[in-house]
């Protein structure tokens, strides 16, 4: 045994010695002479002592250990890893008579092993500041997205209402269109962030089936002509006669179509052209808008589909207003769709060519299933009939329109402007329908639906600025039926409405029909 101890340190010091390349490390090792006799805790820090005993209890049981980690000390009071392999010595009759120790320097492994797990940790907590960074924009931009709908959304109510309102003179009516269209351009700008948000984090989901492209795009069309009439721009329209099916979500395919056509518009001088082509070519629906404007320079084209860019020609004064975020958004929708989207320019003043392409659909079977829903699409009936609303809306001016616009369209409407007070009035009163703001100031929205729904089996319909997935996914979960987001035109209001009493109707009646069989 001791001299088993004398060969193992002995090597352990030479290998050292030699590795280091002098004999100034005699100082750090001990000599072969200076431990004989020593006990082995002499190598063992203070705080690592028991290791030693339960060592020699396994030894003693004739336990082999493997690849023990664990720290030894030097002369100079260092610290070194070592992985220990321990086995017992046995005489011929097999008694146990001693122990071979084998311990290796794993140091620079160890301090390698450390540094990664420092920069593994380092990596998580970017990564977690970056994703806390990441909640917090969309949590602001929710907020900011709130509370820049919510002023809106009487103004919209109340213009969407009026510009069809026949007992007003066509000149009224059309000032009042101009509020509308000048509000829902507001509005289109507060999407244009949430839009941008979602895209970037994957979060829309398309609401895919078969639509056909080209009315899409002559809708998309029809929304620019007062743009188009007052800047005088001359409008030539190439289009295929024909059903260009495709499947795609039809909002978002429109929006896509107007955000392009409106871009055209806007960098377009007063007596300018846009020219709008489609075409199928190679099974794609190909849509050609190109324009007598500004044109672009080969580095805009390169960035054009970057957020918040529109390019070297607005830098200064911003003068064609919007955020610079409609092509970005066209181009990831595009990509949702299986499309793309690609632009071109001979220079500035030469006018620019953006070219859309989209996959299309099987034709016999779309021109079939386009047939179809078409003649399966039903009309809504909407009537008031004096049914009872119970309408919560802090925001005053939105509460009192909102009352005005309803009791117009004979609803009885009861209102109140927090939490508290809602479910006060339902202690007393019975209504149809809740419509409901989610931002209250006593609490949310949800909260109270979920009361209402779970004590007086109501439902409702949610009103409200706050229009994130995840908003909509937590209203649906709570008990509304619908979620409108901020400023809502009366059209929309009518149209929730209109689905909610037909479809309660259609359950009373099969109930009934149920109870009679």
């Amino acid at each position: 045994m001791p001299l088993m101890r004398r060969w193992l340190l002995f090597h352990l010091r030479r290998q050292a010695v030699l590795r280091a390349g002098g004999g100034r490390l005699w100082l750090v090792y001990y000599s072969v002479e200076e431990l004989i006799g020593k006990p082995m805790t002499t190598l063992i820090p203070f705080e690592h002592h028991n290791e030693e005993a339960e060592i020699l209890s396994r030894i003693r049981r004739g336990e082999r250990i493997e690849h023990f980690e664990t720290i030894r000390q030097r002369k100079d009071g260092t610290l070194i890893s070592v992985s220990m392999t321990i086995s017992p010595v046995k005489d011929k009759t097999g008694k146990i008579i001693g122990a071979s120790k084998i311990a290796r320097n794993i140091s620079e492994r160890k301090e390698t092993e450390q540094k990664l797990t420092a920069s593994f940790q380092r990596e998580k907590a970017a990564r977690e500041l970056a994703e806390k960074a990441n909640r917090a924009k969309d949590d602001f931009l929710a907020s900011l997205s709130h509370e820049l709908r919510t002023p809106l959304n009487p103004v919209l109510m109340l213009a969407s209402d009026q510009a069809e309102n026949v007992e007003l003179s066509p000149e009224t009516r059309k000032h009042f269109e101009i509020i509308h269209k000048d509000v829902e351009l507001e509005a289109r700008l507060i999407d244009d962030l949430l839009d941008l948000t979602r895209v970037t984090h994957g979060k829309i989901s398309l609401d895919e089936r078969l639509v056909d492209a080209s009315a899409v795009l002559r809708e998309a069309i029809a929304n620019v002509h007062s743009e188009l009439n007052e800047k005088r721009i001359e409008l030539v329209l190439n289009l295929q006669n024909i059903r260009m099916p495709v499947y795609g979500d039809e909002v978002r395919l429109q929006q896509i179509f107007w955000n392009v056509i409106k871009n055209a518009v806007k960098f377009t001088p007063s007596k300018g052209k846009i020219v709008v082509e489609t075409s199928l070519e190679n099974g794609k629906f190909k849509i050609s808008i190109t324009d007598s404007g500004i044109g672009m320079t080969p580095e805009e084209m390169d960035r054009i589909s970057g957020a918040f860019s529109q390019g070297d020609h607005v830098t200064n004064g911003h003068r064609f207003g919007g955020l610079g975020l409609g092509l970005t958004i066209s181009r990831r929708l595009l990509e949702l769709h299986r499309g793309r989207i690609h632009a071109w320019s001979a220079g500035r003043n030469h006018g620019s060519s953006f070219v859309i392409e989209l996959p299309m659909a099987n034709a016999e079977k779309a021109d079939l299933e386009l047939l179809q829903n078409g003649q399966n699409t039903p009309s809504i009936p909407f009537s008031g009939n004096n049914n009872r609303i119970l309408l919560v809306e802090d925001h005053e001016p939105t509460r009192i329109a909102l009352t005005h616009l309803l009791n117009r369209r004979k609803f009885r409407v009861s209102s109140a402007g927090c939490s508290a007070e809602a479910l006060k009035i339902c202690t007393r009163e019975q209504f149809d329908l809740v419509i409901s703001d989610i931002g209250l100031p006593d609490g949310s929205g949800n909260d109270v639906m979920i009361k209402l729904r779970d004590s007086y089996g109501l439902k409702g319909i949610a009103l409200t600025g706050y229009g994130m997935e995840q908003d909509i996914e937590r209203s649906l979960a709570a008990g509304f039926v619908s979620h409108l987001i901020k400023p809502v035109n009366v059209q929309a209001l009518e149209k929730a409405l209109g689905v909610f009493f037909a479809t309660e109707a259609q359950e009373t009646t099969d109930k009934n029909f149920e109870s009679i069989k």
